[in-house]
């Protein structure tokens, strides 16, 4: 099984108000974390300002990663709403020559400050494009795909543009997980199940995003590895709880 963790690079203004020291010691405190799992995960993915949240650039991110571990693959979330064609394609240009595994392209949610864009630019759109000019002979583009399918216009239009992987937002039913599989298989597009760890900790933040874990609070272990089997990949997101992840990273391990 191929396991992913998710980190969240440093917020740029955690008390609103930018903060030299603070940045490196939470850069410092990202590179620790790393350390205590790097071994026990297949890859590391690095998100791109959650719920509009400024964070340090998960390109920037892998960058400073890159200088002190190299034994696992990188990818990186890349939001298109803050972006245009020209600002996206110097990014996968960063990203080819960092010699990062994939980017996983996203609308991602409106900036918590600042003036709205009412015309983003489209990930399908984005991908699509980088198809036929030849990104993706040097990177790997994801799109994101929702944890259960139900509007069949909004995924053709994902499949259309033939991105290597559907990234699922955090999947609550194995049943759901497999419907998803069996409807791309066919396109010959990999599946990576986002999964987020139960935990008291984690609530808030499966509550924003409406996640109902009851089917897996129990026993993750279990679920973890159905899903695995399911799924291409698996990405382990634990964002309030980071000794969880740690400890359960070591015991899936173990299985093998």
């Amino acid at each position: 099984m191929i396991v992913n963790y998710e980190l969240n690079p440093p917020k740029i203004l955690p008390n609103k108000y930018f903060d030299h020291s603070r940045l490196y010691y939470d850069i410092e405190t990202v590179k620790k974390k790393i350390r205590l799992i790097e071994k026990y995960v297949n890859g590391i993915h690095f998100t791109d300002s959650v719920l509009g949240v400024p964070r340090l650039s998960s390109i920037t991110m892998t960058s400073i990663i890159k200088k002190f571990v190299n034994t696992v693959k990188i990818s990186c979330s890349v939001r298109t709403r803050d972006r245009n064609f020209t600002s996206m394609y110097q990014l996968v240009t960063d990203s080819i020559l960092l010699e990062i595994d994939s980017l996983l392209i996203l609308l991602g949610d409106e900036s918590i400050d600042g003036p709205k864009n009412n015309n983003p630019l489209k990930p399908s759109q984005f991908v699509s494009e980088s198809n036929k000019n030849g990104f993706t002979k040097h990177i790997k583009m994801n799109l994101s795909f929702p944890n259960k399918i139900k509007n069949y216009n909004l995924i053709n239009q994902k499949i259309a543009a033939k991105p290597y992987a559907f990234v699922t937002q955090s999947i609550q039913s194995l049943n759901e997980l497999g419907n998803i599989v069996d409807f791309v298989k066919p396109f010959n597009i990999k599946v990576i199940a986002c999964i987020m760890l139960p935990s008291e900790k984690n609530k808030r933040s499966a509550n924003a995003i409406g996640l109902d874990w009851k089917e897996y609070e129990k026993e993750p272990i279990d679920f973890i590895n159905h899903a695995g089997k399911l799924a291409d990949e698996v990405l382990l997101t634990s964002p309030n709880h980071f000794s969880l992840a740690e400890n359960l990273l070591k015991t899936l391990r173990s299985y093998g």
